[in-house]
């Protein structure tokens, strides 16, 4: 018989495993994994400025 506590860790992970999920499908539809280069060359462009 599976104990409360240990019931509880499970449904605790399984959520968890569920917002991870659901974070990484929104991102995904949303565009957020698109063009993630252009972010790091935006940065650098910034850097450029301020120090001129």
């Amino acid at each position: 018989m599976i104990e409360h506590l240990t019931l509880g860790e499970f449904v605790v992970a399984l959520l968890m495993g569920l917002a991870a999920l659901s974070a990484f499908i929104w991102g995904a539809t949303s565009g957020a994994f698109h063009n993630v280069e252009a972010i790091k060359y935006q940065v650098l462009q910034v850097e450029d400025d301020i120090n001129e």
